[in-house]
């Protein structure tokens, strides 16, 4: 599995891009950042998105990407989500008024982009890839995923406040590779962070804990503003934990 980091931050600034990762370069995990960081030419390669939830930083991209797309497109770019989420995305982003509705605008005949609805706790097939989504606690229905193709697996949270659902996904798989997980303010903003729905550093030792050092733990959606608190606090967790970096690729 090759694994791009088109942005991996809780905010966005001029050096800052919120959620997106191109997956084996055609398959998106999260929209909130893509355009800004893809050539057109890479854009036009992908065919899925793979979102889990319906805040604007895991989503926002997908309105500039079909607007890039759209007068060459062979075939619509699948968004799959959940019932809810893919509701919330067609109602309030495109839906006519802030956004063009690409669901309905078509080319040769096909529309730019088509919602699909995946079943939590089910394994679908995404070209390549077998993905299953699971619920975790944030402020809006959201879903964690994992991510398998060939290669092996990855273990993605999501934004959550509570990673015991994502714990006890370990046992499911045993092929698992890498862990992304959300840690958006410093160890001292705890309880800003559970009232937000969302981690802390301190929290991930749990999940570190089951995983030792033979499965790397990299971390997202870090608030710009907090970035260097939260690098320090992660100093001081065991196993290999690290912050993700914007623009870097993984491959497994």
């Amino acid at each position: 599995m090759k694994l791009r980091v088109l942005g991996c931050y809780g905010g966005v600034t001029q050096d800052h891009r919120v959620t997106g990762f191109l997956i084996n370069d055609h398959i998106l995990l999260e929209g909130g950042t893509v355009p800004a960081a893809l050539l057109l030419s890479e854009q036009r390669q992908i065919d899925a998105a793979i979102v889990s939830h319906s805040h604007l930083d895991h989503c926002a991209g997908l309105a500039f990407l079909a607007d890039n797309i759209f007068a060459d497109t062979k075939a619509p770019v699948r968004i799959i989500a959940t019932q809810e989420t893919a509701q919330a995305i067609q109602n309030h982003l495109f839906n006519g008024t802030v956004w063009p509705d690409f669901t309905t605008i078509t080319r040769i005949g096909k529309s730019v982009t088509t919602f699909e609805v995946l079943e939590v706790e089910n394994w679908i097939d995404v070209d390549e890839l077998k993905v299953k989504a699971f619920y975790v606690e944030h402020t809006v229905e959201t879903v964690g995923f994992l991510v398998s193709d060939r290669t092996g697996t990855l273990l993605y949270s999501a934004d959550t406040s509570d990673l015991t659902p994502v714990i006890n996904q370990i046992g499911q798989v045993e092929d698992l590779r890498l862990a992304i997980v959300e840690s958006s303010f410093p160890n001292s903003f705890r309880d800003l962070a559970q009232r937000t729905g969302h981690l802390v550093p301190e929290q991930i030792r749990e999940l570190s804990a089951h995983l030792g050092s033979d499965v790397p733990i990299r971390l997202f959606h870090m608030k710009p503003r907090y970035v260097e608190q939260i690098e320090r606090d992660v100093a001081s967790l065991d196993g290999d934990v690290a912050l993700l970096r914007q623009g870097e690729i993984i491959k497994f």
